[in-house]
């Protein structure tokens, strides 16, 4: 399978890189064709602008948007490596699937979607699946007797992959990774191995 992982973290020592190494190397072993676009060492511009708003009206897409397209109609399946900041993605990846997943490639709305109506966005994307792998602050209590799974489940899972398409979405989360013992991020650690390796 081709899999394409977008990974969000500036620090290369970091949790999140031992993940991405851990991961990738399972994929790799698991046989699959890869790429990882790392989008702070490709500097990637987050920001939606002028220029990207001009797709509603027929204009050209930036180019380093056209790159990332071209990388994701590549690819069988998503993956994306990044902490949860404020309950979301880092404001860098954020602004990639804002840029990336433009009208005409994510999707299409209906006319009633025009209107207003979330029911009638039409989602493009034809990928096998998307797995999402987040190390998190908080507890895993925190995050199931709060609600803050669920929300992100809505916000990020549902919305942002299953309505442009994708409808196996997988969400893996490493809790509060800066306070669990050494033995736990192993685990944490052998589980991306794994989750790579039985992609």
């Amino acid at each position: 399978m081709k899999v394409l992982t977008i990974y969000a973290h500036p620090n290369r020592e970091s949790f999140n890189h031992a993940v991405l190494d851990c991961f990738t190397r399972g994929l790799k072993e698991g046989g699959h064709n890869i790429d990882v676009v790392d989008l702070y060492e490709i500097g990637f511009d987050p920001c939606f602008r002028l220029e990207d708003f001009n797709q509603y009206t027929g204009g050209p897409l930036p180019p380093d948007v056209v790159a990332q397209q071209e990388k994701v109609a590549w690819a069988d399946a998503l993956a994306f490596i990044a902490p949860v900041w404020w309950m979301h993605f880092p404001a860098i990846l954020k602004g990639w699937v804002e840029r990336v997943f433009t009208y005409n490639f994510a999707y299409m709305m209906t006319d009633d979607g025009w209107k207003g109506d979330v029911k009638d966005r039409v989602g493009l994307l034809k990928h096998k699946r998307t797995l999402i792998i987040t190390t998190t602050f908080f507890s895993e209590e925190n995050y199931k007797q709060k609600g803050l799974e669920d929300a992100m489940r809505k916000i990020v899972d549902e919305y942002g992959f299953q309505y442009p398409g994708i409808k196996d979405v997988q969400h893996v989360y490493f809790y509060a990774v800066s306070a669990v013992d050494d033995e736990t991020r192993k685990k944490y650690l052998d589980t991306a191995y794994r989750l790579g390796k039985e992609f």
